[in-house]
């Protein structure tokens, strides 16, 4: 037994001593240091690569077309002398005219009738103008729509006891000429006349150019356009206008005019 002691010691010891053979050493481990100078070579020798910002271009500006814009209170001018009445028709009563070369403002229509309601020129009232003739611009759309007013009811005629008296002349006509210079030695006439009206029975009046009737207008209606004409500078033209009815002709007042 005493024999067997020192091997089982001796057994003991080894197998504790062989287990830490191979153990660590318990040095450190350590990255090797890496050699500068071969880093900052490498970096020397690289090429870097660029890159370049892609530039955005710009929106082209476009242009915004003009506001063209349009007039807010309608007018209308006509190409013949037009009667403006109180209604659509013959039927009712004539209270004015609209003539070429005049303007006045649109307040309604009736688009039935083709009639436009119109500022009577010359009165703060309003009146029917025939379309035919009529061009009317600015913007119609807010236009009222006027309904016929009923047809006036005709009054009795009375037995005519004895022939109307012709009414008064026209007295202060006067020309506002216009004289537009042409090649020499011709001017173009133009411009209007106008007139004082004396009578309060006349159906109309007409009026002369160099004798010749050219033109008639209704009854309270004092201006006219003078035609366009041509003649050599220095050559006089004669307008005229006289008053009529029924019972006859006023006399004529004459203007006379020289271009220039």
């Amino acid at each position: 037994m005493l024999k067997k002691k020192p091997f089982l010691l001796l057994s003991i010891l080894l197998m504790i001593a062989l287990p830490a053979c191979n153990l660590p050493s318990g040095e450190p481990t350590t990255s090797p240091t890496p050699d500068l100078a071969l880093t900052i070579t490498a970096l020397a020798n690289s090429t870097p690569t660029a890159t370049l910002a892609t530039a955005t271009p710009l929106p082209l500006l476009t242009s915004t077309p003009g506001f063209t814009s349009t007039p807010s209170v309608p007018t209308v001018t006509v190409s013949q002398n037009t009667n403006c009445r109180t209604g659509p028709s013959t039927q009712y009563d004539l209270v004015g005219g609209l003539l070429v070369g005049q303007s006045a403002e649109v307040v309604g229509k009736n688009s039935a009738s083709g009639y436009w309601i119109i500022r009577t020129p010359g009165s703060s009232g309003t009146c029917w103008l025939w379309g035919q003739f009529a061009t009317v611009s600015g913007n119609i759309a807010g236009l009222q729509e006027y309904a016929v007013p009923p047809t006036p009811t005709p009054s009795a005629t009375p037995t005519p006891t004895s022939t109307p008296t012709p009414p008064a002349a026209v007295t202060n006509l006067v020309a506002a000429k216009v004289c537009i210079p042409l090649p020499p030695p011709n001017y173009q006439y133009t411009g209007n006349i106008t007139w004082q009206d004396n009578a309060n029975n006349e159906k109309g009046f007409n009026v002369y150019f160099n004798g010749s009737l050219f033109g008639t207008v209704g009854p309270n209606i004092t201006t006219h356009p003078i035609p366009p004409v041509v003649f050599p500078m220095g050559v006089p033209i004669t307008l005229s206008v006289e008053a009529f009815n029924d019972g006859g002709k006023s006399a004529k007042v004459d203007v006379v005019i020289i271009c220039p």
